[in-house]
């Protein structure tokens, strides 16, 4: 009998960009823009697309600051609340 082998998946945000990510390889599957994510966005719960779209490249934003704080660290990180403060104040 031949098992079938399930690949997992993961999602990043890069770039503005959501990838659905195949493990363990790290293949690229899809790619959707900011834009399609607004589109499905607006038609799934009814929300204007500019407003989606808007929230979607703040979102965005915060992970990117998120990611440069961590990627940036050398020793101990900083606490959740540390950088949270620094985000929410743009000192990053």
């Amino acid at each position: 009998m031949v098992e079938s082998q399930k690949t997992g998946f993961r999602a990043v945000l890069k770039d503005g960009k959501l990838l659905l990510v195949e493990c363990p390889s790290e293949r690229v599957i899809y790619e959707f823009t900011i834009d399609d994510l607004a589109d499905i966005i607006e038609f799934r719960y009814a929300t204007p697309w500019n407003k989606s779209k808007d929230i979607i490249e703040k979102l965005s934003m915060i992970i990117n600051d998120l990611v440069s704080i961590y990627s940036n660290v050398s020793g101990n990180p900083p606490s959740k609340e540390d950088i949270m403060k620094a985000v929410k104040l743009r000192m990053i």
